[in-house]
């Protein structure tokens, strides 16, 4: 065994496939290609049939989707994984391989099955390999560089999903510890009151320093305080980007350079404006510290700051969840894809004050609209994601058709008394079986598509033309 002296850092994945291009000979590398071509439904029909009878596997693999898209898929895989590709095509190839990772773990499809299934692969096409006669008339050096050929190519391909599988389980598991965890976004809520109290305490403080008079007059600075050392130390980091952060700033050295200094010279007549003036800046500054932990509270909990709907953060768990359930207890649910028809013209003719409000409004509406036990996301933009628990095909359709119906017939009232009607198009995909959640969005946002192409204010249900990533064992 040949232990490599470079580091994981130096692993760079495109020269190693290159690397077992060029030592396998040109005419072995066509000929393992053109087999796998001619093999591909039959390794296809192979490993699909030996899968769906690991009673684990079966639980991510549905033989319908299997006929439909899935054969396809690995035929496709196979028949690029032996291509000899030319090197300017080699970081797709290998972006390729990663992407099934990533798919593999966004379905939490367990690594021992995806290594089974190219354990299964690999053999079978070996196997194959080994007794055509075309194979058999090579001498032992081309018959040991094809074998070396189909070994580190499949084993490439594994490390590359290994790898990504990896990074994403792990993404995913922080994820939904977060879902599990964000009630304790109260903590925020707990440090926000402890800050408004510090800051409010500061103020009295120096209103008292002020009434007590004295010379010389020294009067504890805000930054100085411990709302000013919690702010900068660990408020800058925690708000960081957040818009009001520099005002804040801005307004500590307001305080602390200009109000302050004045306060100390204690003019009487001068005394009372700067009081108030003080004040105001602190009240100013209560609002910012404010909103800047209302908006933190909303992005750790999970919710949108504008429409205090689900936010995007929690889908991937929550749509995890619900296939869990329909592929364990055959429980049926369905996603709308949302959108509103011309909404760019209510941000252009009127006011983005005036868009913002009709999201409100609009957002508003869907929860008045579905029942408590399904979820409604802001998904971006003018678009709403509504995932409907425990529905029929047929079902999910009726309520699309209601929804659609409702936002036509409801009027918007926006800013200075202007009312405004509008629609929605919505696209609908019941779950059809595929253990990937990102397959489903596909299906309603392409259903979307159509029916804003067909004249928007409709709803359209998905058909069998939405295409998903091929993978290798889902």
């Amino acid at each position: 065994m040949i232990v490599s002296q470079h580091s994981r850092a130096d692993f760079d994945p495109v020269v190693e496939w290159q690397s077992i291009l060029t030592k396998t000979p040109p005419a072995i590398a066509q000929r393992i290609s053109a087999l796998a071509h001619d093999l591909g439904d039959e390794l296809a029909e192979a490993f699909y049939t030996e899968m769906l009878t690991h009673p684990q596997a079966k639980l991510f693999l549905d033989a319908d989707i299997v006929h439909q898209r899935l054969h396809a898929s690995m035929r496709r895989w196979l028949a690029e994984l032996f291509e000899p590709h030319p090197p300017e095509a080699l970081s797709a190839i290998v972006a390729q391989q990663r992407h099934v990772g990533e798919v593999h773990a966004r379905i939490q499809l367990p690594m021992h099955l995806v290594a089974r299934g190219a354990r299964f692969l690999k053999g079978r096409l070996l196997s194959r390999l080994l007794h055509r006669p075309d194979v058999a008339a090579l001498d032992a050096q081309q018959t040991e560089a094809a074998l070396l050929y189909v070994n580190d190519l499949f084993d490439l391909a594994l490390e590359l999903m290994a790898e990504s599988y990896v990074r994403d389980t792990q993404r995913v598991a922080r994820t939904e510890e977060a879902f599990r965890l964000h009630a304790l976004s109260q903590n925020l809520q707990v440090e926000r009151e402890r800050q408004r109290f510090l800051l409010a305490a500061w103020g009295q403080e120096v209103l008292f320093a002020l009434h007590r008079g004295g010379q010389p007059l020294v009067l504890p600075t805000l930054r100085g305080s411990e709302f000013g050392l919690w702010f900068l130390h660990k408020g800058d980091n925690l708000f960081e980007g957040a818009p009001e952060v520099e005002p804040v700033h801005a307004s500590l050295d307001r305080i602390d350079n200009a109000l302050l200094p004045q306060l100390q010279v204690q003019d009487p007549q001068r005394q009372p404006v700067l009081i108030t003036e003080l004040q105001a800046a602190l009240g100013n500054l209560q609002y910012l510290v404010q909103v800047l932990f209302e908006r933190h509270i909303e992005l750790e909990s999970g919710r949108d700051a504008l429409t205090r709907l689900l936010n995007r953060r929690f889908l991937g768990p929550i749509l995890g969840r619900e296939v869990h359930l329909a592929q364990q207890r055959r429980i049926p649910f369905a996603l709308l894809l949302l959108d509103l028809d011309h909404f760019k013209l209510v941000n252009d003719q009127h006011s983005h004050d005036a868009g913002d409000t009709v999201l409100q409004q609009t957002a508003l509406l869907l929860l008045n609209h579905v029942r408590a036990s399904d979820f409604v996301f802001r998904y971006g933009g003018e678009e709403f994601l509504v995932v409907l628990v425990d529905v029929t095909p047929e079902q999910a359709l009726r309520h699309a058709d209601k929804l659609c119906q409702r936002i036509a017939e409801h009027t918007y009232e926006l800013p200075g008394g202007v009312a405004l009607n509008l629609t929605a198009s919505i696209g609908v995909a019941p779950y059809c079986g595929h253990p990937d959640y990102q397959y489903l969005i596909h299906q309603a946002d392409t259903a979307l598509y159509q029916a804003k192409r067909s004249g928007r204010n409709r709803v359209v249900v998905a058909g069998d033309a939405a295409v998903g990533p091929p993978t290798i064992a889902a």
